[in-house]
């Protein structure tokens, strides 16, 4: 029998960004954190995982659109066509 995905134990309510995006972020029984973002496409342009031993915290920065990637497009410019029509 195939392990069933874990059910989240707390989903926040959605964070509504400025430009209309909505981050959500679920944390799970195992200790596992989820974060769900509208509009993409996204990079991963930051990461400390294993934390800051002074702060005790760790950092995940993604960032849109075609910054040092293959992403679709830039989402910058997708933003000022938006904003422009």
């Amino acid at each position: 029998m195939a392990d069933q995905p874990l059910k989240a134990h707390f989903v926040a309510d959605p964070i509504e960004l400025p430009d209309g995006r909505r981050v959500r972020v679920s944390a799970y029984p195992d200790g596992s954190i989820r974060f769900r973002v509208d509009g993409l496409p996204y990079v991963l342009t930051e990461a400390y995982l294993s934390g800051n031993p002074e702060k005790d915290e760790a950092i995940v920065k993604l960032s849109p659109g075609k910054q040092g990637s293959n992403a679709a497009y830039n989402y910058v410019e997708e933003l000022r066509k938006r904003n422009n029509s």
